[in-house]
């Protein structure tokens, strides 16, 4: 019988034990998180901030008993591992609650501790209370008691969980400013041209934008007042006021285990894993956010922080421990998406300067068109861009709307994922109906100026 021990009870760790069991009844897995509660949604935690989710533990997939009862699953809450012996093939273990300290030996070990806030230089962030961090349930617990009783809020980043956040804090009644530093909103996710969008609909919600600026200091005496923020191109500066400040600034991997057990780190300083969810190490495996992979486009290592890649890795992770075969594809997509007040934003792929980065120059189409024909009511604006190499290969795509944008993103993920081309793009048969879509929809436009744009290089 196979004996299963799993780090992290986030998704991909989760998924891990979930699916050794049901490709192996018989195998015995060992299910370790530091947390006092078993897997849930991380994405959901900004909205129990407005309680659009209504409780905390509603973000809960399964209660710890279901674990035992169900699963057959031992799950050990509230528990570090201290150290991992890998040729011995020992984890150290203590209850953080009781300090009582096991080893327990693992014939497949996989490590899935994900990853944690990163704390940006700024002076007074570590020394004032009021700071917050939203990575786990108490994080998200301590916000939205705290922001019972503010009025003025700063969020520093603006990548997913900080425009996500502040959309929320919003809803919540409280006055907004949201830092970015670099030019624009969701950097990592869309073009500049792409976000101007999501800024107007973030300003119309009455929410105060500041892009290319940095958050130089929080002020105040024990607890934050003011934080001083820094135009970078016209040196600029200005206070802020501030009952709370919410830190969304990027995120690191936890991987003290693994090097701990041997394990190597890839160029992004994440775990480095094969098709397999293999590491270097005999019998480790690893999957979700501490990991590394390869970009579907591009071929670079790209650390892993998606939902959606850390359960298809746990369940790679998980058949294989078993003595299954599973891999993942050759590289991912990182197709991702979110939705800040009525605006839908989406991309897959590369972002330009991801590719540019790479030394890829793409040829892009961009069209803003309805979500419905012109002559029915109701239709919503929708723009798309999307890259393309001049031999018409999808490099990736962009779009931001108000209605069907997840529909439209998952598409072009599909047409990358087979290898259809920008041409076939172009000729793809989608439905009509007058209250539903167009008779030409922007899934098949975008692809006509990419063609000419092709065709006139040659």
């Amino acid at each position: 019988m196979t004996k299963i021990v799993i780090v992290g009870a986030g998704a991909a760790g989760t998924t891990a034990g979930l699916w050794a069991k049901k490709t192996d009844r018989k195998c015995e897995v060992v299910l370790i998180t530091r947390e006092q509660y078993p897997e849930y949604s991380r994405c959901g935690l900004p909205y129990t901030i407005s309680k659009i989710i209504p409780e905390f533990t509603d973000l809960m997939e399964h209660e710890p008993a279901w674990y035992e009862n169900f699963a057959k699953i031992d799950l050990r809450l509230e528990t570090e591992v201290i150290d991992v012996d890998s040729k011995a093939k020992t984890v150290k273990i203590r209850n953080i609650k009781t300090g009582k300290e096991e080893t327990i030996n693992y014939d497949k070990l996989v490590i899935a501790t994900g990853s944690h806030p990163a704390a940006p230089p700024i002076k007074g962030v570590e020394e004032k209370k009021g700071v917050y961090f939203l990575r786990t349930i108490k994080d998200a617990m301590e916000i939205e008691a705290a922001a019972q009783k503010a009025k003025n809020a700063v969020v520093i980043g603006a990548g997913l969980i900080g425009v996500e956040a502040a959309e929320n804090l919003v809803e919540k009644g409280l006055k907004v400013a949201i830092v970015e530093f670099l030019p624009s909103l969701v950097p990592l996710m869309i073009d500049p041209d792409m976000a101007e969008l999501v800024e107007e609909e973030m300003k119309k919600h009455g929410m105060e934008v500041y892009t290319n600026t940095a958050a130089k200091a929080v002020l105040g005496g024990e607890k934050v007042e003011k934080v001083l923020i820094e135009n970078r191109e016209t040196k600029e500066s200005k206070e802020l006021p501030a009952d709370m400040v919410l830190i969304g600034a990027g995120v690191r991997p936890y991987t003290d285990i693994a090097q701990k057990a041997g394990v190597e780190l890839g160029t992004t300083k994440y775990i480095k894993v094969n098709e397999k969810c293999e590491t270097n190490v005999p019998d480790i495996y690893s999957a979700g956010d501490c990991t590394e992979y390869p970009d579907f486009v591009t071929g670079e290592p790209t650390p892993q922080g998606m939902g959606t890649i850390a359960v298809r890795m746990g369940k790679v992770c998980g058949i294989n421990a078993v003595g299954g075969e599973a891999q993942m594809p050759p590289g991912v997509l990182l197709t991702r998406i979110t939705k800040i007040f009525d605006i839908q934003l989406a991309a897959v792929g590369p972002t330009l300067a991801q590719l540019e980065r790479a030394g890829i120059k793409p040829v892009i189409g961009k069209i803003t068109g309805s979500s419905k024909p012109e002559y029915f009511p109701g239709g919503k604006l929708i723009r798309i861009k999307i890259f393309s190499d001049e031999k018409g290969k999808i490099l990736g795509a962009q779009i931001v709307g108000y209605e069907d944008v997840h529909q439209k993103i998952n598409v072009i993920a599909a047409a990358m994922q087979s290898g259809m081309s920008i041409y076939e793009l172009e000729w793809l048969e989608t439905c009509y109906a007058p209250a539903s879509c167009p008779t030409w929809d922007v899934l098949t436009l975008v692809a006509e100026p990419v063609i000419k744009k092709i065709e006139r290089k040659k």
